[in-house]
C-alpha cells in the first residue's frame, strides 16, 4: 500500500467507527475497531476488529477478536490464530479484491466480514 493510501484508510476508519484507536509498530499502522458486525445469523453478532496497514502489502488485513460461528451453525473454515500488536487474534482467508485508488476503508471492513455470510 502506498503511504498516501494508508493515510486516507486510517483517516476513514478513525472517522467512521466509533471509539477507534491506532498504533503503529515501525511502519506499520494498527487501527482498532471496537465494535465491528458480522452478517445476520452469526453469533456472537459483533466482535472487535484490528486493521493492519502495512506498506509491505498489497491491501489492508482485517483481524478479528472472535470467529463466529456461522448461520448455518457451523463454524468458519480458514479461520486460525495470529498474533498482532501484542495481542491474539483471528485471521481468515476470503477472496476480496482491493484497488487502493477507488475502494473505501469501510467497503473493505464490511465487504471482509460478509465472508461469514456463506454457508460451508
Amino acid at each position: 500500500m502506498t503511504s498516501d493510501a494508508i493515510s486516507r484508510v486510517r483517516a476513514e476508519l478513525l472517522a467512521e467507527y466509533d471509539g477507534a484507536s491506532e498504533a503503529t509498530e515501525g511502519q506499520v499502522v494498527f487501527i482498532r475497531l471496537p465494535k465491528v458486525f458480522f452478517p445476520d445469523g452469526c453469533k456472537p453478532a459483533t466482535t472487535s476488529a484490528l486493521v493492519v496497514l502495512d506498506p509491505n502489502q498489497s491491501a489492508p488485513k482485517l483481524l478479528i477478536r472472535a470467529a463466529p460461528q456461522l448461520p448455518n451453525g457451523v463454524a468458519p473454515k480458514s479461520v486460525g490464530p495470529e498474533g498482532a500488536a501484542g495481542e491474539g487474534w483471528f485471521t481468515f482467508s476470503f477472496n476480496q479484491p482491493w484497488d487502493e485508488n477507488t475502494h473505501t476503508a469501510v467497503q473493505f471492513v464490511e465487504g471482509r466480514l460478509r465472508r461469514f455470510a456463506k454457508a460451508e
